[in-house]
């Protein structure tokens, strides 16, 4: 098992891009990403390593994130944290923030399993096969939930065009 000091390095910056592309909050994302790597740290003997040890500090810094939106009773508002470029459009910039954002609420009303695989695929990047393992499934369970909470997520969308 490697040390907690290696972990903390190799996966700092993997975790904390992963909960500040679900939540758009960089103060909420660098909390809960110190929070995930010291739930990792007190509770390393709980990894089973039946899946790679990011997808398990995905899966916590996930539940973290929801546990967190069941606290504020609230779903992710929108949350000004990133800098516009000067020469980009902004009026398109402000549109494709807000979308996301809203992307971000609406995967939130899907039933699990499909906001679990939805948010590991999208915000993680974590491939079919990781997702499979953190689920105990077969890949093509996994490819098939995503597409179904795609589909879901998609249809959700629509009201927003």
């Amino acid at each position: 098992m490697e040390k907690f000091e290696d972990i903390y390095e190799k996966y700092y910056r993997k975790l904390y891009l992963f909960l500040f592309k679900m939540s758009g909050d960089s103060s909420l994302s660098e909390e809960l990403t110190q929070d995930t790597l010291y739930k990792d740290f007190l509770h390393i003997d709980q990894y089973e390593g039946r899946s790679s040890l990011y997808t398990w500090l995905c899966t916590i810094a996930k539940n973290d994130w929801l546990a967190e939106l069941r606290r504020k009773k609230e779903l992710a508002e929108p949350q000004d944290g990133l800098e516009m470029d000067s020469g980009a459009n902004v009026e398109h910039e402000v549109l494709d923030r807000h979308m996301a954002d809203l992307m971000r609420k609406e995967i939130m009303h899907l039933p699990e399993p499909y906001v679990s695989v939805c948010t590991m695929r999208i915000y993680a990047e974590l491939t079919y096969r990781e997702i499979a393992a953190e689920f105990h499934k077969s890949e093509s369970w996994a490819k098939m939930t995503y597409f179904r909470g795609k589909t879901m997520l998609m249809e959700r969308m629509e009201k927003y065009k």
